[in-house]
């Protein structure tokens, strides 16, 4: 194994690439099972080996990170679970997508490569240096105070949304069709994350213990905060995302996992991620479109669990497995979509001209999600997103697989380039630490989510960082302002 480790990380993502391509013609597709956990099992280890190569020396959250990382969690990890338990219950497996396991797993492992190859194809050692430094200078005064139009914009847009009925479907597309103003004020919403790493990252910065402790209470109150604002929804995405929002500010201030947190989460998560799912279904009984009661909060989360004990054994990890698993809706274009439609030539991608127009201003304005509905309404729904190899697989075949994947990585090259020239400012620190946890769950979505998504955060860190020094500015005014009263 160890000899393995040693290996150039091209070398064996390439000559994984060929070992699974052999495979994949030479076992024939009824022997599912063999032939998906072998090829599944050559991507896994290329993707992690290449990440172990990259980052030996220390984490960051650079974008070839977080993508490899989705890449496992969401495309390969889970037919691990999803391969033996459909051999037991095919009957689960409505659209047979189990024998196009293989073909998902080769295509996340080639997509994978082609992006880590336009990655590096751009000054190839480029690194997110030590931010200790920059972040100690920062009191936590002086940031709420710097942060304070963001704390008002996310509260009101909260307010606003659950005043008007739409706390409960701020993570569909549907409540935008309701007012021109919502999906500004859902964007708005989204933001308090940023203000808990922001905490987190000062803390885990400070050097003196005694007051390392004291920022931590702080920035643990505001997670917090975030969380009961979030539960009564039983939204699971986003609690994951605030659970994740502390974590990912360890890794870039330490360089390292936090390995004992982790898996206690993990303990913790998997079980409350199974109730979750059933008290979605159960919260309408107890809370109206317009409330938030926290007081309500373990009546209906007992309810789910009564529920969620009644279920087959079983059921609990495969729900969670299979809402994991996005590669399921790759995998049905890969089986349908060239014998049902023509290529779409890059059609999907000019809703990118609409990225910087708000839609109050332009209320014809398109949704950018682009859902698998579009074209299997019985497969997908709204919100099941097409991914984004699936959305270049529709445009161009297996070319834009490859090409697309390649040119995505100079894109996210050039974002990353982009921050870690302003590293030393502190607000820009920020941005990317909340941008790498939005960037893991990009890798399911259309490309203009990713395009409309990145710019803003750039935006955000630019006028940020400027509000700053404005700020810094008029203080530094009325400070000699008042040196030269005292003088007179």
């Amino acid at each position: 194994m160890t000899n393995l480790l040693n290996f150039n990380r091209w070398i064996v993502l390439f000559f994984g690439i060929f070992i699974s391509s052999i495979l994949l013609i030479v076992i024939p597709g009824d022997q599912f099972v063999f032939r998906s956990l072998s090829i599944t099992l050559i991507a896994s280890f290329c993707i992690c080996h290449y990440l172990y190569k990259r980052y030996s020396k220390g984490l960051t959250l650079q974008a070839d990170m977080m993508i490899g990382i989705n890449t496992l969690m969401q495309y390969l990890l889970p037919i691990f679970y999803l391969v033996p338990y459909y051999n037991t219950k095919p009957n689960m497996d409505i659209w047979n997508h189990r024998y196009v396991f293989a073909l998902t797993s080769f295509v996340a492992l080639l997509g994978q490569t082609m992006f880590f190859c336009g990655y590096e194809s751009i000054r190839k050692d480029l690194n997110f240096p030590h931010v200790n430094r920059t972040l100690r200078h920062i009191k936590m005064g002086n940031m709420f105070i710097v942060l304070a139009p963001l704390i008002v914009l996310t509260w009101f847009g909260r307010i606003m949304l659950l005043q008007n009925g739409c706390y409960y479907q701020i993570f569909t597309s549907d409540f935008q069709f309701i007012s021109p103003y919502f999906s500004v004020l859902a964007q708005f919403g989204r933001y308090g994350l940023i203000i808990v790493i922001a905490l987190f990252a000062i803390a885990f910065s400070e050097m003196n213990k005694k007051k390392q402790g004291k920022k931590l209470s702080i920035a643990i109150l505001a997670c917090l905060v975030e969380i009961g604002w979030y539960l009564p929804s039983g939204s699971r995405g986003i609690l994951v995302l605030i659970v994740l929002g502390p974590i990912f500010a360890y890794i870039f201030v330490m360089r390292k996992l936090p390995k004992k947190t982790i898996i206690l989460i993990l303990l913790l998560g998997i079980p409350i991620l199974s109730v979750l799912y059933s008290y979605r279904y159960v919260a309408s009984q107890y809370f109206s479109v317009s409330e938030i009661n926290l007081q309500k909060v373990p009546d209906a989360f007992l309810s789910a669990l009564d529920r969620t004990e009644k279920e087959e054994k079983g059921s609990k990890v495969y729900r969670i497995m299979d809402r994991f698993y996005d590669g399921k809706n790759l995998n049905h274009l890969l089986i349908h979509y060239s014998h049902d439609y023509n290529y779409e030539f890059g059609a999907t991608y000019k809703n990118i001209l609409y990225i910087f127009v708000p839609k109050f201003l332009y209320r014809n304005k398109p949704v950018f999600s682009t859902s698998l509905g579009k074209w299997y309404q019985l497969v997908g729904g709204g919100s099941t997103p097409i991914t984004f190899w699936g959305e270049s697989y529709i445009n161009f075949s297996w070319f834009g697989i490859i090409v697309c994947s390649y040119l995505l990585g100079i894109f996210m090259k050039c974002y990353d380039y982009i921050f870690i020239r302003n590293a030393h400012k502190p607000y820009w620190c920020f941005i990317y630490v909340f941008g790498a946890i939005t960037i893991l769950q990009l890798p399911t979505e259309a490309f203009v989510i990713w395009v409309s998504y990145l710019t803003k955060f750039i935006l955000i860190a630019f006028i940020l960082t400027y509000w700053h020094l404005i700020l810094k500015k008029s203080v530094s005014v009325e400070q000699r302002h008042s040196t030269v009263i005292k003088k007179l």
